[in-house]
């Protein structure tokens, strides 16, 4: 544990103006009376950091034991780490805590204690020992178990323990969608639910602003998600798919002419994708069979992934806007990777190809199960346009760019699923 304390807090020197803070968020600075806290809503809203600020403020005023959470382990340190450093700072804290940076916890002088970690496995929650406190970052990530194993450890010593979430909405399949009532429109006594939005965020830059007008303006449905933050709803579909359970190897004992097709979507805030499926020219059959979904990948992380999976071995169609990535990943391994072919009107083309398939997806794929059920064609002034909104597009994308390999018929060579 790296001191860094010089001096000794008094916490008559903690200074809260409220100039610090957005008017939506003020009247529930204090407020700690609800065990689940949802702030929800749309892109810069400023929601996340004022959780941060919020348990802060409360760890510093009375010794707690916090957890701060995000899904993936490899984007601690560019997210909640970052964020807890920044308001740390800004409220003249930093000088007095400890820091162990290798393990991402913050001592306070009190002696109240954030750890601040990845959950890759709802299993991790048996690790987390008197916790007081937690809080989920962009929470659409998690799985419910996730979340009820958290809550099954919130044990620590104080009366109010508390859970808080944040998150902009993505798909009323998603389980928030349920999990925090959206479907009833009930809410219980002991969850609060606070939306904000872009336009509640004092800070937010000009450019961001000017993005939201052309978004609005470009693709009103998009709008609507993003930048309003409401859930997607089912509008007019792009496809129509069957859901079953899918077993890749008898697909390929009861078939040999199966093609196989890898396509990949690049993401590092957003999703990296890597789609495998089989296609069957014959009954002109799409069998989506596993899919690799994660943000925050680094190429290197590609690279290994893709390796488990076995894949490696087979012609990989990537998406072809950094070329740097593609070149990167055959120095890695994927020697077969090769850049999608792009032009005028291809993704409409590659959507109408796909629209000619009959498209099977395997249960366990669910994030691209997801995409399916919210890819909808944009409406303008009442009528459905020829444009689809460009999101819930990552693993369909990844399929898209797949399918031009079909005319090179590639046996898989080793699956792991």
């Amino acid at each position: 544990m790296k001191k860094i304390a010089k001096k000794k807090f008094n916490i008559t020197n903690l200074k809260i103006d409220k100039q610090l803070f957005n008017s939506i968020y003020l009247p529930h600075l204090f407020d700690y009376s609800h065990r689940y806290n949802l702030y929800y809503g749309g892109r810069s809203s400023g929601k996340s950091f004022f959780i941060v600020d919020k348990l802060i403020i409360l760890g510093i005023s009375e010794k707690r034991r916090m957890l701060f959470l995000i899904k993936q382990t490899n984007r601690i340190n560019e997210t909640i780490w970052r964020m807890t450093l920044d308001a740390l700072e800004k409220f003249q804290l930093y000088e007095y805590c400890d820091f162990n940076k290798s393990e991402h916890i913050i001592v306070f002088p009190n002696g109240t204690y954030i750890k601040m970690s990845g959950m890759d496995s709802s299993e991790k929650a048996k690790g987390f020992v008197d916790i007081d406190c937690a809080w989920f970052e962009e929470c659409t990530d998690f799985l419910e178990d996730d979340i009820e194993s958290i809550d099954g450890v919130l044990r620590g010593k104080v009366k109010n323990k508390m859970l808080y979430f944040s998150m902009n909405p993505i798909s009323m399949q998603n389980y928030t969608f349920k999990y925090f009532g959206f479907d009833t429109g009930i809410i219980p006594d002991d969850t609060l639910i606070l939306k904000s939005t872009y336009l509640d965020n004092k800070w937010v830059d000009d450019a961001t602003i000017k993005r939201m007008e052309r978004l609005k303006e470009r693709n009103p449905a998009r709008y609507k998600i993003e930048a309003e933050g409401n859930f997607a709803t089912l509008e007019k579909l792009v496809f129509s798919y069957t859901a079953k359970k899918l077993d890749v190897n008898e697909l390929i004992r009861n078939n040999t002419e199966l093609i196989t097709l890898i396509g990949m979507d690049f993401g590092f805030n957003d999703p990296t994708t890597c789609i495998l499926s089989l296609y069957d020219d014959k009954s002109k059959t799409l069998y989506i069979c596993d899919e690799i979904y994660q943000k925050g990948l680094t190429n290197e992380d590609i690279a290994r992934l893709v390796k488990q999976k076995g894949w490696h071995k087979n012609i990989i169609i990537a998406d072809s806007a950094n070329p740097k990535d593609i070149v990167d990943l055959r120095k890695m391994g994927l020697t077969k990777i090769k850049p999608c072919k792009k032009g005028k009107n291809s993704i409409i083309s590659g959507i109408r190809k796909m629209q000619e398939m009959e498209i099977i997806i395997n249960e366990t794929c669910e994030n691209t199960i997801i995409e399916f059920d919210n890819y909808a064609w944009i409406k303008k002034d009442g009528e459905y346009i020829d444009t689809p909104i460009d999101t819930f597009n990552h693993c369909i994308d990844g399929i898209r760019y797949s399918i031009q390999n079909i005319k090179k018929k590639a046996r898989i060579l080793t699956v792991k699923l």
